[in-house]
């Protein structure tokens, strides 16, 4: 019959079998946070020199650093619900340009996203509109049957009314997912630039 191991000899063969990671692995998750950083503070300060931030580390660690400002930048892209976004985004779009060596491609996929931003713009505005005069039909019904109680007319808000703001924030759920899709594309291909 064979001997029953103990959980020592099953941990210690587990051990000897476990694979090595490589140094490249090593230096790549401790250097890839570097470059986040980078690109945050980037982000936050306005005239923030990259490249000399950059240029304190090893040559060998930059693809490391470069790849960790890369994904911070593309994590930045948003749909523009506001002008912070838009200003959000131009902002990572200078920084990716920065760092991308095929700039024309880059500028290729730029004036898509810009495309699919002004096309979102668009529908917000036009969804919200629709969103708010269907609320308002809904509670005007309301309001008549509780002015013809009163004997008076009342004039509603329909932005001030309870559940207005959920019943839009799950609209607005709806649309940001559709265009998240079109969005992560768009982020693929950027990443995929040299």
């Amino acid at each position: 019959m064979d001997k029953i191991k103990s959980a020592y000899e099953m941990a210690m063969e587990r051990f000897q079998q476990r694979k090595e990671v490589p140094r490249s692995e090593i230096d790549r998750l401790e250097y890839m946070p570097v470059g986040r950083a980078i690109a945050a503070n980037y982000l936050r300060e306005s005239n923030y020199d990259i490249f000399a931030e950059i240029g304190k580390h090893s040559e060998n660690y930059k693809k490391y650093i470069i790849e960790g400002m890369q994904e911070t930048f593309l994590n930045n892209i948003l749909p523009p619900v506001d002008k912070s976004s838009w200003t959000t985004n131009k902002m990572v779009m200078e920084g990716l340009l920065l760092i991308k060596e095929d700039k024309q491609a880059v500028e290729e996929v730029y004036g898509r996203l810009e495309y699919l931003f002004k096309y979102y713009e668009q529908t917000l505005v036009q969804t919200y509109s629709q969103f708010k005069d269907d609320y308002s039909a809904k509670i005007s019904a309301t309001a008549r049957s509780m002015g013809k109680m009163t004997g008076g007319k009342l004039k509603i808000d329909p932005e001030k009314q309870p559940g207005f703001r959920e019943e839009w924030m799950k609209i607005l759920g709806r649309l940001n997912e559709q265009y998240t899709k079109v969005l992560g594309e768009q982020k693929d291909k950027l990443r995929k630039i040299n």
